[in-house]
């Protein structure tokens, strides 16, 4: 009997605990709702969220649906947990368009995600925002929220994800970012974010992404940062930092990438980055650096728009997994080291406006995946090397503006994929080689401010994808080949300051995208052809 009572009891128990459970979760999510309600209301654009309706559409007064509320749940953008409270906004790209300020955060305390990225909110971000004490993953980006970033994000410890970029946000990144222990993706770029980078930073042993970039932060890179040992890319670029790289981001063996160009860094690039085996992308223009070092696991090396100065280092050579090299706009002068022609993976190399000088090396010949070369505005001399016609898949091919010499080689022909020849305002002498004829997807030849003599080849004429044919301020005699009127795609034509002769070919009147045509100072004579 005593048994039997004790069970009773138990079952009364569990009974009350179920209905008190359920009466607290229907008392949550009838104030779950409306909260989203009086939100929906300020709204400027409430359409958007017409499923967001306590009673169901088809309801009248006297409708037996009005004693059935519709669950918040099956709202757009709304997700609940298994007990039925909300844990999840997802409202990205949804044409919102209003303020958070009447959306009561405290009302929501399951929220693990909110995601209202790229849409039309404005205002500030409110700072009751840090209530939502159990929020993993928070993005407002792509909106166009100003003010400050609310200190109060600080005590949200269990944030993973937190994205603010391109908004208007302004002053500076609170230091309380730093106690997110928790956080492994931190993005703030895009804004007008300003004043130094917080040490507190160095604290967030969990990051793995930092973007910072694109603001106007300043001051010293804290090196804190070096902290960081899981950090997989860092983007610091387009700011106003000055200093040195620290040189303890040699710890960060994770990193991947790292973009720090357009800022006021000076002083020497760190030695040991060269231990960072994991980073396949540097990119350092524009800043005031002026040493470069051992760099040996990278893939693309971004030097450009510094001040770098003295010689290219020959231990360049050793980058063999360099695919881009970009050292143009510096101060290098001396000879370029032969050892570039080990970086048998390179498909890019910039080296353009510099002062070197001295012959281009014949290793270069062995840059057989080498696309786009770019030399111009140096001082080199010397001839283009026999080697090249190794360059198969060469597309692009800038010697502009240097003291090259000799005649144009006939091999160039052969490089069948040359889309961009720029070979003017050297010192080339000869003839233009006719198998030039032979480069069927060339766009643009520019051969103009040379002392190339000799006749115009007609084999130019087969060239039917050119736009640009520049060949002023040579010596270039004898006529005008017919054939340059099956050029039908050339916008630009530049015959002027030579010693041609004759008449102007009649087939000039199929040039029917032609923009540009100079033909002065030369020997022409005879009528202007007539279209027919």
């Amino acid at each position: 009997m005593a048994f039997s009572s004790l069970k009773k009891l138990f079952s009364l128990v569990i009974l009350f605990l179920a209905l008190h459970f359920q009466l607290n979760v229907a008392f949550d999510t009838t104030q779950e709702a409306q909260a989203l309600l009086k939100w929906k209301a300020n709204l400027q654009n409430q359409n958007i969220l017409s499923s967001w309706t306590l009673y169901p559409a088809d309801a009248t007064n006297n409708s037996t649906h009005l004693k059935t509320k519709m669950n918040p749940c099956t709202w757009f953008g709304i997700s609940c947990d298994h007990a039925g409270r909300i844990h999840r906004f997802n409202l990205s790209n949804s044409g919102l368009k209003g303020t958070l300020d009447e959306l009561s955060f405290s009302s929501f305390p399951h929220l693990a995600y909110l995601d209202l990225c790229i849409n039309e909110l404005f205002g500030s971000i409110p700072y009751q925002i840090g209530v939502l004490s159990k929020l993993k993953y928070l993005d407002l980006s792509t909106n166009q929220f100003s003010g400050k970033i609310p200190l109060e994000i600080g005590l949200l410890t269990h944030l993973e994800t937190l994205h603010l970029v391109e908004n208007q946000l302004s002053g500076s990144i609170p230091e309380e970012l730093g106690q997110l222990s928790s956080l492994n993706d931190l993005a703030l770029y895009s804004n007008r974010l300003e004043g130094s980078i917080p040490t507190s930073l160095g604290n967030l042993s969990n990051l793995s992404w930092l973007y910072l970039y694109n603001n106007s932060l300043s001051g010293f890179i804290p090196p804190e940062i070096g902290n960081l040992s899981n950090l997989v890319e860092l983007y610091m670029d387009t700011n106003n930092l000055i200093g040195s790289i620290p040189s303890n981001f040699g710890r960060l063996r994770k990193l991947t990438v790292l973009h720090m160009f357009e800022n006021q860094l000076s002083r020497s690039i760190p030695k040991e980055l060269g231990n960072l085996e994991s980073v396949i992308d540097i990119s350092l223009y524009s800043n005031n650096l002026s040493e470069i070092r051992n760099l040996k696991y990278l893939i693309d090396l971004d030097l450009s728009e510094n001040k770098l100065n003295g010689s290219i280092p020959a231990c360049l050579g050793k980058l063999t997994n360099l695919s881009l090299l970009s050292l143009h706009h510096n101060l290098f002068f001396g000879s370029i080291p032969p050892e570039m022609g080990n970086l048998s993976n390179l498909v890019v190399l910039y080296m353009s406006a510099n002062y070197l000088t001295g012959a281009i090396p014949s290793s270069f010949g062995k840059l057989r995946k080498l696309s786009v070369l770019y030399m111009f505005k140096n001082q080199l001399s010397g001839s283009i090397p026999q080697e090249f016609e190794n360059l198969e898949s060469l597309t692009d091919m800038s010697l502009y503006d240097n003291d090259l010499l000799g005649s144009i080689p006939t091999f160039l022909g052969g490089l069948r994929n040359l889309r961009y020849l720029y070979l003017y305002h050297n010192q080339f002498s000869g003839s233009i080689p006719s198998s030039l004829g032979n480069l069927s997807d060339l766009s643009l030849l520019i051969l103009n401010e040379n002392a190339l003599s000799g006749f115009i080849p007609q084999e130019l004429g087969k060239l039917r994808n050119l736009k640009v044919l520049q060949l002023y301020g040579n010596q270039l005699s004898g006529s005008i080949p017919t054939e340059i009127g099956n050029l039908k795609s050339l916008h630009i034509l530049f015959l002027g300051e030579n010693q041609l002769n004759g008449f102007i070919p009649p087939s000039f009147n199929n040039l029917s995208n032609l923009h540009k045509l100079t033909l002065r100072d030369n020997n022409l004579s005879g009528f202007i052809p007539q279209e027919s």
